[in-house]
């Protein structure tokens, strides 16, 4: 006798409710790490819903790392278990050069331009100026899910490091050194919270509007020269920024 089709509970929506099917299917091994997931429509058929229906909720699997959908392959799955959050705690120049060494980032386009009104106020630098911009995914080193979109702004001069953006490489701090003998003397880094762009949503996998931590760093050597730049849009469940301080230690009295 065959297996009964699954039936969505009243309770919950049809989404959050094939969602939680396919996660568990998904743990169980019916649907094994490295293999597809079965396509749109077999999936409608075999839990008995819409497409639509089966599109939110593997979105929910996409932003959890779970699957990752590949052009002209088919949807992967990746993971039997959703990661938990990447927890960075960046309170000082040495924590946040520790964290760039614990990731990784894949280059997916380079250009070349020219800093307008905007750009210029996020970066610090002059109207006009040219810039090598580096459209990236970043990932956690040995992972395949990306964590956050991030455009890397270079002076032209250090073009040469998006050579070196492959496999698990180190960071663009280091890389400017080694490559470059240019020491990142102070950071200035801004944080916001906004909605995924059109452009960071595509190529994450995302539904555009999707909460996102918007990081801008930048970085300037002695002289106060900005050096590169990096805006980070990271992934709402992927990331989480942790900081903490305390206070001094009060000096015994003479």
């Amino acid at each position: 006798m065959k297996n009964a089709k699954p039936s969505p509970t009243t309770t919950l929506p049809r989404y959050v409710w094939l969602h939680e099917f396919l996660l568990r299917d998904i743990n169980s091994g019916k649907y094994p790490v490295g293999s597809l997931l079965p396509t749109e429509g077999q999936l409608g058929k075999t839990y008995g819903v819409s497409r639509h229906t089966v599109r939110e909720a593997t979105r929910k699997l996409v932003d959890s790392g779970l699957i990752s959908r590949r052009p002209s392959i088919g949807t992967i799955v990746l993971a039997a278990r959703p990661a938990a959050p990447y927890v960075a705690a960046l309170g000082s120049l040495k924590e946040l050069m520790d964290y760039t060494n614990t990731t990784r980032l894949e280059l997916l386009g380079e250009s070349r331009v020219t800093a307008d009104e905007q750009l210029a106020s996020d970066l610090r630098c002059d109207v006009g100026s040219e810039w090598v911009e580096l459209q990236t995914k970043r990932h956690l080193t040995g992972q395949d899910a990306p964590i956050s979109f991030t455009k890397v702004y270079l002076r032209p001069e250090f073009s040469g490091i998006a050579a070196h953006l492959h496999g698990d490489h180190v960071s663009i701090y280091a890389l400017l050194q080694t490559l470059y003998g240019q020491k990142v003397h102070s950071v200035l880094q801004q944080i916001e919270a906004t909605l995924m762009p059109a452009e960071a949503a595509v190529l994450l996998q995302l539904k555009v509007g999707s909460p996102a931590l918007r990081m801008l760093r930048c970085y300037f050597d002695q002289s106060g020269r900005l050096l590169s730049a990096s805006a980070n849009l990271y992934i709402a469940d992927r990331f989480r920024l942790v900081t903490s301080w305390n206070q001094p230690t009060p000096q015994p009295p003479d």
